[in-house]
C-alpha cells in the first residue's frame, strides 16, 4: 500500500495552502475570526482574476487586527508572494510595541530570516519594512523592486495625514493595499475611502460585539457594557469607535473631538523640559471617589496616581510621599503644587498646611487669569487646555479615562457672552461622573504661580508675585488663597 501523496494531492494541498487564511491556520497556528480570514482573503485574492486588490477593515479595538492579519499577511505576502512590504500606523507605538513583537514571535519558523526591529531581511535584503507617519518622505521617496509584488499596510488609519496616504497608496503604487482601524471623526481619507471612495475598495467590519466570549471568541461582554456604562451610553464617541467600530460624531458644544486628542496622542512635539518649568495638581475627592495627582514637567504633563482613600490623613500622607518623590526626580518644589480647595480638597489643604506643606489652592468659581472670554477660572482651565491639546504642543497620556471626560465635557457661550464650562452637576443629570482626571491633568498644565520678592540687601528672591496679590485683593480673598489658583 502506498503512503506518499499522489501529484493531485500534493497539488490539492499546496492550493489550500494558497488560500491566506488556510496558510495563516496550518502555517502560523492561528484561529481566525471568520471577518479576519475574510479580510486576508479579499487582500490576497488566490483564485481571482485580479493581480491587485485594495481592503479597507474598519473596527473596534482588541479585535486582532495587528496580531491575526497584520502580522500574518506581512509573513504571507513575503513567504507565499515573494513580496516586499511596508507598513506604516497613525500612532508609531502600535507597529514598535505591537506588530514588530508578533512577527518577531515567529521567527522560529522562518530559519534565516533576520527580524530586525523595524525590518525584515531576508537574503540581506529588507523584505519588510515599518516606517513612522513623521517620516513622510520615506513613502515619497520609496521604490519597488522589479519582480517582486508590493503589500503596503496603514493601520490606525483614521490618524495618517493626507501626505502620508498619498504617499503610500498613489507614489509607491502598492500592488496590495490594506486600510485598517478603529474610525475616529467622520473627516480624513480613512473616513473618505468608507463614503466617497467606497467602490474602489473592499470593505469589511468587525465590532467588539462579534469577538465575544459568549460565541468561543476572546473578548468578555461585561468588559464591553462596562464601558458603554462607564461613557454614558452607546452614543458616546469613544464608544462608538472603541466598542462598534463607527466612525464618531464631535458632541454637541464640546472642546474637542475625538480625532483631535488622537492626533496630539499620535503626533505628540519633542519633549522639552524647560527651565524651572513644572507645575502638578492634585484633584481630592475623599470617600469612595478617586484621588489624582497629575504632573507637567515643561510640554510632558502625566497622572502621577490615582488611588481611593477614605481617611482624610492617610490622603494628606500620600500626597506628601508623592510630593517628596517628584522633588527628588524632577526638582518639584511645594509652592509649584496646587490643590483643589473646594470640598474635600480644603480641610487637606488645611492639613498639608500645618504640616509644612503650603500648597497653592484652587476654587473653579474665581476670576480666569490669562483669557477673559472665559467666564470663571474652571472654564479657562479646560478652554485653554484644549486648544493645547487641539494644536499639539503638549505631550498628554493616552488615558482612556481623561480621553471620555474631556471629550464630553461641554464649553458653550453664557448670557454675558463669556465661556462657561458645563456644571459637574448637570454632568451627572447626562449620567457622566465627575472628571478628575481631567481636572487634575489640565489644572496641572496651567503655569504654576511666579514668586518674586525682594529681601534686606534689595536681591531677589523667590514669593508671590505682585500681581496674584492684586488679584486676591480685588476679589476679597484671603491672603492665603490665590485667585489664578482657583481652577476647580
Amino acid at each position: 500500500m502506498n503512503d506518499e501523496p499522489s501529484q493531485e494531492e500534493l497539488e490539492i494541498a499546496a492550493k489550500a495552502l494558497a488560500v491566506p487564511s488556510n496558510w495563516v491556520k496550518h502555517r502560523l497556528g492561528i484561529k481566525l475570526h471568520p471577518k479576519q480570514a475574510a479580510v486576508l482573503d479579499d487582500l490576497f485574492p488566490p483564485y481571482s482574476h485580479r493581480k491587485t486588490s485594495r481592503v479597507a477593515f474598519r473596527c473596534g479595538n482588541e479585535v486582532g487586527k495587528t496580531a491575526s492579519v497584520a502580522a500574518p499577511a506581512i509573513l504571507f505576502a513575503i513567504e507565499v508572494l515573494n513580496a516586499q512590504v511596508i507598513s506604516t500606523a497613525g500612532v508609531w507605538m502600535q507597529v514598535a510595541q505591537q506588530l514588530i513583537p508578533h512577527l518577531k514571535s515567529y521567527s522560529h519558523l522562518f530559519p534565516g530570516w533576520q527580524f530586525l526591529d523595524s525590518t525584515i531581511k531576508v537574503g540581506g535584503l529588507d523584505r519588510y519594512v515599518g516606517f513612522s507617519t513623521r517620516d513622510e518622505g520615506f513613502a515619497q521617496g520609496f521604490h519597488k523592486r522589479a519582480g517582486m509584488p508590493l503589500v503596503a499596510i496603514i493601520d490606525e488609519a483614521a490618524a495618517v495625514t493626507p501626505g502620508v496616504f498619498a504617499g503610500v497608496e498613489d507614489r509607491c503604487n502598492p500592488d496590495y493595499l490594506l486600510v485598517m482601524g478603529s474610525p475616529l471623526d467622520p473627516t480624513g481619507n480613512f473616513y473618505d475611502i468608507e463614503s466617497k471612495l467606497h467602490r474602489f475598495y473592499t470593505h469589511h467590519h468587525l465590532p467588539q460585539t462579534e469577538c465575544l466570549t459568549t460565541e468561543g471568541w476572546w473578548i468578555d461582554p461585561a468588559s464591553v457594557e462596562r464601558k458603554i456604562q462607564k461613557y454614558g451610553g452607546k452614543d458616546h464617541p469613544f464608544v462608538q469607535s472603541n466598542v462598534f467600530g463607527e466612525f464618531s460624531m464631535k458632541v454637541d458644544n464640546a472642546l474637542l473631538s475625538l480625532s483631535e486628542f488622537n492626533a496630539c496622542v499620535a503626533s505628540p512635539p519633542d519633549y522639552k523640559q524647560g527651565f524651572n518649568d513644572r507645575h502638578a495638581f492634585v484633584d481630592v475627592a475623599g470617600g469612595v471617589d478617586r484621588n489624582v495627582f497629575a504632573v507637567r514637567h515643561g510640554n510632558k504633563v502625566w497622572i502621577e496616581k490615582r488611588w481611593v482613600e477614605a481617611s482624610e490623613m492617610a490622603t494628606v500622607g500620600e500626597i506628601i510621599a508623592i510630593i517628596k518623590k517628584l522633588e527628588r526626580s524632577i526638582g518639584l518644589q511645594p509652592q509649584e503644587v496646587s490643590i483643589d480647595a473646594s470640598g474635600a480638597g480644603k480641610p487637606m489643604a488645611d492639613r498639608l498646611r500645618e504640616m509644612g506643606f503650603e500648597l497653592h489652592r484652587f476654587t473653579g468659581q474665581s476670576r480666569t487669569v490669562n483669557d477673559h472670554e472665559y467666564a470663571n477660572a474652571i472654564s479657562e482651565v479646560w478652554g485653554t487646555g484644549a486648544a493645547r491639546i487641539r494644536k499639539r504642543d503638549i505631550i498628554i497620556p493616552d488615558d482612556d479615562d481623561f480621553r471620555s471626560q474631556i471629550l464630553t465635557r461641554t464649553l458653550r457661550r453664557n448670557s454675558k457672552g463669556k465661556f462657561q464650562i458645563e456644571a459637574k452637576e448637570d454632568m451627572a443629570r447626562r449620567g457622566i461622573s465627575s472628571p478628575d482626571e481631567a481636572d487634575a491633568i489640565l489644572g496641572a498644565m496651567m503655569p504654576a504661580t511666579s514668586r518674586k520678592s525682594f529681601n534686606l540687601l534689595g536681591q531677589q528672591e523667590e514669593t508671590f508675585d505682585r500681581s496674584w496679590l492684586q488679584r486676591g485683593a480685588e476679589d476679597d480673598r484671603p491672603s492665603g488663597v490665590l485667585p489664578a489658583e482657583a481652577c476647580l
